[in-house]
């Protein structure tokens, strides 16, 4: 095999490099949201006081933010963003008064686990709904990789694979180790130690940290992780090559091979594979093995063009043969871990054919059956007529590389992209549905209300005959609405335009107030009018709380929880200056009398920080009352998070923000 030749298939080799780690899901994911209070789309009744965004990976506090923005883009959030106790993947942020309007949440996180950013919004309404356009969450989005990154993670596969591959064909197939081998090594050393830096320098780029950070930024653990081992390689090779042979020379290559194995390791360990919440050191053992079977091929069949080159014609059968074997086991072992992890992030055969991150993976799994085919026509063709000839040989593998580096366009994408299985689906709000038919039993009616909560609402009336089903067509349909509780109140009356095959549809905001209201389906036909009463209780948003200001008194804030209960707190005298500011925490049961708690804790952030600490707390009387002291309180929004056990177990948590005035 010429010179030239050999040095197309390492060139060609090392363009695959990316591809073949990416091949069953190497493409990181990120710090995505998958659920928020207010949700995406929500009206609530009563402005919230603060904004919780969950995560799918752990996001960094210090590097990720949340703002809320009101619709003139003004910024509406109080302090920084923090963490939510005892809740890694939850971030929350406190907001000012928010008047009736709709709110924009811009939301940016650098993952903890693997350092990649991610940026998306999402609206809700106060009182009133968001437009569609608005209401949706937006479409998460992760910068792409940089040219940067993308050159440093070549570095970065390719160093580890020689590694790996370089040991395990040095010594299982030529049995030696060579000066030829340890330059291999060399160069794996060399470029995984670049890439390793590379990637860091550039993800602290992209986070706008300066290098100075770095070792106090989330970046620091996967950069020690894959170097600390390449480093400790580079030693042992450079002590393998001033021993002049035997087997401590090829003890030491293939310690090296272990140590390419050990940063593998760490890289899996950056990954989100590593963000699993179940199975996650199963997840992280098949991506490894996946990233080794694929060193195994790509780093072994470099370092068998290498080997070849010194090998005498007559002498390269058995090496030839060897790797033939080895690759064909490193294969199958690559294909199976791939189309696990592929089946683990696409997460459904749908998936697979519409999402953009599915198709690449089809796209890939076709390439590498091509070369299956390929390396099968290999093993029983080409290496048996490697004793006459390499000519077959060296066409096959140009065309093995030249198919696996056309891998790498799909790879540039998923570069970019986070696994289906990784993206929540956007929240979908099921409206309350009411049925019910006139006294005549001449038509049935359905109405569908949208989010059927307090305030603005979407309105779909469905009209069918009573005994065929099918469509009726009204002259005139509305609907009227009283709230028995509220007679004050009066009635009001929207009316619903048709929208063709007896559906009749409109948006109004006349269920103003939570509660049980008297709905009354008004139908006039040509024949006569006709109605149908009907009882809609609103729905109620996921969390409520009430602020009671009194003067020359503590101001009250009452949380009400979904099943009726309550924690009521005030700080006590709410002032900077003093010594000793109470915090009172009562606990309330649904029938509007203190719930029998057996312990409650009490932890306050401070304003400006982010660390949350823990309060003594005593309690005032045998049921649900207590009090923790906040010593020296400082001017500014504090925040408290009481968690009560009540006698019967069960959990009962408040988060408060209260500002400490002058």
């Amino acid at each position: 095999m010429g010179r030239p030749g050999s040095r197309r298939l390492v060139v060609l080799a090392a363009a695959t490099v990316v591809s073949i780690v990416a091949g069953g899901g190497a493409a990181q994911a990120h710090a995505l949201r998958q659920s928020s209070f207010p949700d995406a789309g929500a009206t609530v009744a009563k402005a919230p006081t603060e904004v919780r965004v969950t995560f799918g990976e752990q996001p960094d506090p210090g590097l990720s933010s949340l703002r809320v923005l009101d619709s003139g883009g003004h910024d509406e959030t109080v302090g920084k963003t923090d963490p939510v106790p005892g809740q890694p993947l939850t971030l929350r942020v406190s907001v000012g008064p928010l008047p009736d309007g709709v709110y924009t949440v811009s939301w940016r996180t650098v993952s903890q686990v693997d350092g990649h950013l991610a940026a998306g919004t999402f609206a809700f309404g106060v009182g009133i709904a968001p437009t569609s356009a608005a209401a949706s969450a937006g479409a998460a989005q992760a910068p792409g990789p940089s040219g940067v990154n993308v050159a440093a993670r070549w570095l970065l596969y390719l160093g580890l694979m020689l590694l790996v591959g370089g040991a395990v064909v040095a010594l299982g197939c030529f049995g030696e180790a060579s000066g030829s081998f340890i330059a291999v090594l060399a160069v794996g050393v060399a470029a995984g130690a670049a890439g390793a830096t590379g990637v860091a320098v550039d993800q602290l780029h992209s986070a706008g940290l300066p290098l100075s950070r770095l070792f106090d930024s989330p970046f620091s653990h996967p950069l020690l992780a894959r170097l600390v081992p390449v480093v400790a390689a580079g030693a042992v090779v450079v002590a393998v090559a001033l021993i002049g042979g035997g087997r401590l020379r090829r003890a030491g290559v293939a310690l090296a091979g272990i140590l390419g194995v050990v940063s593998m390791w760490g890289d899996v360990e950056a990954s989100h594979v590593a963000a699993a919440h179940s199975w996650r050191f199963g997840r992280m053992a098949v991506q490894c093995l996946h990233f080794a079977a694929a060193g195994v091929w790509i780093g072994g069949l470099v370092t068998l063009l290498v080997g070849l080159r010194r090998t005498a014609p007559g002498e390269r059968a058995t090496p030839v043969r060897r790797f033939s074997a080895l690759a064909l086991g490193a294969v199958a072992l690559l294909a199976a871990t791939g189309l696990e992890r592929a089946i683990d992030e696409v997460g459904s055969v749908h998936r697979l054919v519409t999402a953009t991150f599915g198709r690449y993976v089809l796209l890939k799994a076709a390439l590498l059956l091509v070369l299956v085919v390929l390396g099968a026509f290999n093993r029983y063709r080409s290496v048996p007529a490697v004793g006459r000839t390499l000519r077959p040989l060296r066409l096959l593998a140009r065309t093995e590389l030249l198919l696996v580096a056309a891998v790498l366009v799909a790879t540039g994408f998923l570069q970019g992209l986070a696994p289906p299985a990784s993206v929540a689906a956007p929240a979908v709000v099921r409206p309350v549905v009411l049925t019910g038919h006139d006294f005549g039993t001449t038509v049935r009616v359905e109405v569908d209300v949208s989010p059927g909560t307090a305030g603005f609402n979407q309105f779909r009336v469905t009209l069918r005959d009573y005994d065929s089903g099918a469509p009726v067509d009204a002259t005139a349909v509305s609907l009227r609405f009283r709230l028995p509780a509220r007679p004050d109140l009066g009635e009001s009356t929207l009316a619903l335009p048709s929208a063709g095959s007896g559906i009749y549809t409109a948006q109004g905001a006349n269920l103003s107030i939570d509660g049980t209201w008297a709905l009354t389906v008004a139908i006039q036909r040509p024949s006569g009018g006709t109605e149908v009463p009907l009882t809609l209780t609103t729905r109620q948003p996921p969390e409520r709380l009430d602020v009671q200001r009194f003067i020359g008194a503590p101001t009250l804030y009452t949380l009400h929880l979904p099943d009726g209960r309550s924690v009521q707190v005030y700080l006590d005298p709410g002032k900077v200056g003093v010594r000793v500011n109470e915090f009172h925490v009562t606990v309330v049961g649904s029938d509007g009398t203190e719930l029998a708690v057996r312990d409650l804790s009490v932890t306050a952030t401070p304003p400006g920080s982010q660390v949350a600490v823990a309060l003594p707390v005593r309690r005032l009387d045998p049921l649900g009352h207590f009090v923790a002291d906040v010593l020296n309180a400082v001017a500014g929004p504090y925040r408290f998070d009481t968690d009560a056990t009540a006698t019967t177990g069960e959990q009962i948590q408040g988060h408060f923000t209260i500002a400490a005035s002058r």
